[in-house]
């Protein structure tokens, strides 16, 4: 097995033998931030312009309704948007690190759009429904901590009072731990979909929770060592050398944990493809 600095240097040579794709890449990143951001202008102006204002006042977030319902279903697009962009950049990052070409795989994906979106829609989407559900007793446990701190005062609580408030906060502490352990088991369930798109979300899941176990303290020290390059990133430029360097030792170090249990089918997906379109 490599070690953590080893998949690192590894990865520093990959993307620069793989320049020219990581540039396009992240023109690519820039391009939809730059859309979404634009959308997000048209639409504030809008609502300043009108009436409406007020639904993008974050100061009524939780007192007004209105204002809640449009943050929820605005975020809810957002996500929409997102979800099959996010998967098909770590699909195309996962391409340069195995040395393949991002080219190929997009015109495989660009010509069954219908099918790989909805999967990779899919997916993400009870991914992420996982892991809210997963969230939600820390939310609730957090609502009983602002109740009893905030909303009741201190000394109006009642002995039954600051004994829930002290519940709350002691459930708080351990789920949150417990939720950041578990969050981190699924880490890898993304690019095992990314390297079977056939590949059931709850399977994935299951196989993610069975390659983290023993290796969350290597994952976090693993994340921590690029937060060395974020004063770096204030000055925009070397994002476009930290963001792909950041991408591909990720997927490096998903792949080494997941061993030869997993192999990346897509690479033979295109070419069985590819195959077809001449014969045709």
């Amino acid at each position: 097995m490599m070690t953590d600095r080893e998949i690192r240097q590894k990865a520093y040579r990959r993307m620069a033998d793989k320049s020219v794709s990581c540039v396009s890449l992240m023109v690519f990143v820039l391009a939809v931030l730059s859309f979404l951001l634009l959308c997000e202008m048209i639409a504030y102006l809008f609502m300043k312009e009108t009436d409406y204002r007020y639904l993008y006042d974050v100061r009524k977030l939780f007192s007004n309704r209105q204002t809640t319902m449009f943050w929820c279903v605005k975020t809810g697009v957002e996500l929409i948007l997102v979800m099959p962009i996010s998967h098909l950049m770590r699909r195309q990052f996962l391409d340069v690190a195995n040395g393949n070409s991002p080219e190929e795989t997009r015109q495989y994906i660009t010509a069954h759009a219908s099918t790989y979106y909805r999967r990779a829609f899919a997916a993400t989407l009870v991914h992420t429904f996982i892991k809210l559900s997963a969230a939600l007793p820390l939310v609730c446990s957090l609502y009983g901590v602002y109740y009893w701190s905030y909303v009741t005062r201190i000394n109006e609580l009642t002995s039954r009072g600051l004994f829930a408030l002290t519940v709350c906060v002691g459930f708080s502490a351990v789920w949150a731990g417990l939720l950041v352990h578990y969050y981190i088991s699924l880490a890898l369930t993304s690019y095992i979909i990314s390297l079977d798109p056939h590949c059931n979300i709850f399977e994935a899941c299951d196989l993610s929770i069975k390659f983290m176990e023993g290796n969350h303290m290597r994952y976090i020290r693993f994340k921590l060592f690029f937060l060395l390059f974020l004063p770096a990133a204030v000055f925009v430029y070397p994002v476009f050398a930290i963001f792909p360097y950041y991408k591909i030792s990720c997927s490096m170090f998903a792949q080494e944990l997941m061993g030869e249990s997993i192999h990346d089918r897509l690479p033979g997906m295109v070419k069985r493809w590819r195959k077809y379109r001449k014969k045709k």
